[in-house]
C-alpha cells in the first residue's frame, strides 16, 4: 500500500491511534499532510533551497522541530553539511574528542538543561567549521565515537 497525504488523512484517527501514535502525533502528521496537499510544502523544490531555508519552512510545521529536520535533511535528502547540534550523541562524543564545555544547553527548540556539561550549539559549530562543507560526515564520526571505546582511542581522547 503507498502512502500519500490523501491517504494518511483518509485514515480514521482512532486507526491511527490503534497503530500506536499519540493523539498529539496524529495532530502532528494530519498537519504536515495538508500542507503536502495545499502545497505549502513541495519537495519539487527542495533541492534549490539552501540547507538554513529549508530548516525554516520545516519546522514553520507544528511537530518538527529542529533535530527532526537535521535527521531528515541527513538520512533521507542526503545533505552533506548537516550539523545536528541539539543531539545528545554528537554532544558527548564533541566533550570526549575536544574536551569542551559550554556550560549551556544546545539552544535549540528541544534544549537538553540536564545536560549543561555538555558543549552547546556555539562551541560545536566553531569546532566544526573546519569540516564544512561535509559536516553530516563528520557528524556521522562523532556517532561512531560513542559507539567504540577504540574509536576515541583512533582520535587520542581519553575514554
Amino acid at each position: 500500500e503507498e502512502y500519500t497525504p490523501a491517504s494518511l488523512l483518509a485514515q480514521e484517527v482512532d486507526d491511527l491511534r490503534k497503530a500506536g501514535l499519540s493523539a498529539r502525533k496524529v495532530e502532528y502528521l494530519q498537519g504536515i499532510a495538508e500542507a503536502f496537499q495545499k502545497g505549502t510544502l513541495d519537495p519539487t523544490h527542495w533541492d534549490s533551497l539552501e540547507d538554513w531555508e529549508l530548516m525554516e519552512k520545516l519546522v514553520s510545521l507544528r511537530g518538527l522541530g529542529e533535530w527532526s529536520v537535521h535527521m531528515f535533511m541527513m538520512f533521507h535528502l542526503n545533505r552533506a553539511d548537516i550539523l545536528p547540534v541539539g543531539d545528545l550523541a554528537v554532544r558527548k562524543a564533541f566533550r570526549r574528542l575536544y574536551g569542551v564545555n559550554d556550560g549551556v544547553a544546545a539552544q535549540s527548540q528541544t534544549a537538553i538543561s540536564e545536560h549543561v556539561d555538555l558543549p552547546g550549539r556555539s562551541e560545536l559549530e566553531r569546532i566544526a567549521a573546519v569540516w564544512r562543507p561535509y559536516r553530516t560526515i563528520g557528524s556521522w564520526y562523532m556517532w561512531h565515537v560513542l559507539e567504540t571505546k577504540e574509536a576515541a582511542y583512533t582520535f587520542g581522547a581519553p575514554v
